[in-house]
C-alpha cells in the first residue's frame, strides 16, 4: 500500500460507533503480511548461515515475532473497544504505528547493516534472501507511514520487483532442486508475493513440486489443464477469495477430489470451520512453521493416495468382476486382466490366478471345440458311408448289379 492509498483510506474509514470489526481484521491482514515475510525469510536465513553470522540473523525472526505479538495485542477484537464513539481507523492506525513503528526500522536497520558489513562473497546465497527481509521492513514502514488504515478489499497493489528482478506477482511452475524423493505436485494460491515465495520453498524442501496462483481466478484457471495432488489456498485474497474457490473446486464433479488445506491467520478461526464443512481436509495458520507445514500436507497427501489406491482398487476389482462375465459368456480375451495381474497384493495374486484359470478354460475350450469339429466329421463320413451302404445293400441294386455283370460275362464271350 502506497502513502497516498494509506491518506485515502484514513479519510474513508469507518468513523465510531459504527461497525469496525471487519476494518479491522482486514487491517491485522495487511500488517501481518510483512510481517509473516520477515519470520519466514529470518528463519530460513538462520537456518542456511554460517555459524559466524547465525547470532546476528537471528535477530531478524526475533524482531518478526515481536512485532506479530504487538499486532495482536494491539488490534485483536478483544483488544479494541470498537463500541467507542470517540474510536475510528485513523486513532486505531495511529496506535498501530506508535507500537510497529520501532521494531519495523529495526528489522531495516539489521539488514542494512549485514549488507554493508559482510561482502556479496561472504554472504553468498543469504543475499536474495536479506535482501527480502528489507523489502518487507519498509514495505510495513510503508503501510505505517500515514498513520495506516485498512485497504479496500479490490485495491489495486502496484507490482514489485524482488532481487532478481522478476515481478514478485508472476505465476510460476517451480521444480524441486533434485530432492530424494517427489511426493506431490502442489498448487499454492496466495495473492502476497512473500506467503508464495516462504510457502514454495519450504515446500520444495520437503521434496515436493509446485505451482503459484497470485489469485483466485488464476488459480481455477491452472487447476483444469493441469493435474495437481494438494491445493494450499489462502483466505483473505482480492477479488475470488478463497471460499468462493473452495466452493468451485468442490461443485465441479472432476476437481472437488483434489485435497484443499485453507491457508489463514489465527484470527479467522470461524471461516476456517466454515471451509473444512465445504470440504477443505485442514489448515494451516500464518506465519507458516515449517513442521507444521511438513506434518499438515504430509498427511493430507498420505489421504490422497490411501484414496486414490483405494478407487484403483474398485477399479480392478471392476476388470475382473467383467472378465468373468466374459468368461461365463464365452468372450473372455486373455490379455484383458494383464494390468491387474502386475499388482502385487492380494488383488493381483487373485487375478494371476483367475487369469490362469480362465486360461486353461479358454485351451480346454479350444480343444473341445477341435474335437466337436473332428467328431462332426467323423459322423458325417459314418452317416454318408452308411447311406452307401443302404443303397449297394438294396434289392433293386442287386438285381442291377447282377444285370450288370451278365452284361459283361456276354460282352467278354463275343457277343
Amino acid at each position: 500500500m502506497t502513502t497516498n492509498q494509506a491518506s485515502a483510506m484514513v479519510g474513508a474509514a469507518p468513523a465510531g460507533g459504527q461497525n469496525l470489526g471487519p476494518s479491522l481484521s482486514r487491517l491485522r491482514h495487511d500488517l501481518r503480511t510483512p510481517v509473516n515475510a520477515i519470520i519466514g525469510y529470518g528463519e530460513m536465513l538462520v537456518e542456511d548461515a554460517p555459524p559466524h553470522l547465525t547470532a546476528a540473523l537471528h535477530r531478524l525472526p526475533e524482531l518478526g515475532k515481536q512485532l506479530l505479538v504487538l499486532i495482536n495485542s494491539t488490534l485483536e477484537a478483544g483488544a479494541v473497544d470498537v463500541t467507542d464513539p470517540q474510536l475510528d481507523m485513523r486513532a486505531i492506525g495511529l496506535r498501530a504505528r506508535d507500537q510497529l513503528q520501532g521494531p519495523a526500522r529495526q528489522v531495516v536497520a539489521v539488514c542494512e547493516q549485514l549488507l554493508e558489513k559482510h561482502g556479496a562473497a561472504e554472504l553468498a546465497s543469504l543475499r536474495p534472501d536479506l535482501l527480502r527481509v528489507r523489502e518487507a521492513g519498509e514495505r510495513l514502514l510503508g503501510m505505517l507511514a500515514e498513520a495506516l488504515a485498512v485497504p479496500a478489499a479490490n485495491a489495486a497493489v502496484a507490482p514489485t520487483l524482488c532481487p532478481e528482478g522478476r515481478p514478485l506477482h508472476s505465476p510460476r511452475p517451480v521444480v524441486a532442486d533434485a530432492p530424494a524423493e517427489i511426493r506431490g505436485h502442489l498448487l499454492l494460491v496466495d495473492d502476497n508475493d512473500f506467503n508464495r515465495d516462504i510457502l514454495g520453498r519450504a515446500v520444495r524442501r520437503q521434496g515436493h513440486t509446485f505451482t503459484e496462483a497470485a489469485d483466485g481466478a488464476q488459480a481455477l484457471t491452472l487447476i483444469q489443464p493441469t493435474g495437481f495432488d494438494l491445493v494450499l489456498l489462502d483466505i483473505q485474497m482480492p477479488g475470488m477469495n478463497g471460499l468462493e474457490v473452495l466452493q468451485r473446486l468442490k461443485a465441479d464433479e472432476r476437481l472437488r477430489h483434489i485435497p484443499v488445506i485453507m491457508i489463514s491467520a489465527q484470527d479467522e478461526i470461524d471461516t476456517v470451520v466454515r471451509c473444512i464443512e465445504m470440504g477443505a481436509v485442514d489448515f494451516l495458520p500464518k506465519p507458516f512453521d515449517p513442521v507444521l507445514l511438513k506434518a499438515r500436507v504430509g498427511a493430507s497427501l498420505e489421504k490422497k493416495r490411501l484414496r486414490d489406491q483405494e478407487l484403483e482398487y474398485l477399479r480392478n476389482v471392476e476388470v475382473i468382476t467383467q472378465a468373468a462375465a466374459a468368461v461365463e459368456a464365452g468372450k473372455f480375451e486373455p490379455g484383458r486382466l494383464a494390468a491387474v495381474s502386475g499388482r502385487t497384493d492380494a488383488l493381483g495374486q487373485l487375478a494371476r490366478v483367475f487369469q490362469t484359470m480362465a486360461q486353461v478354460v479358454h485351451a480346454r475350450e479350444e480343444r473341445l471345440k477341435q474335437q466337436v469339429e473332428q467328431l462332426r466329421v467323423e459322423i458325417d463320413h459314418t452317416r454318408k458311408t452308411k447311406q452307401v451302404e443302404e443303397v449297394t445293400e438294396s434289392v433293386y441294386f442287386q438285381d442291377l448289379k447282377k444285370k450288370i455283370d451278365a452284361l459283361r460275362k456276354r460282352k467278354d464271350r463275343g457277343g
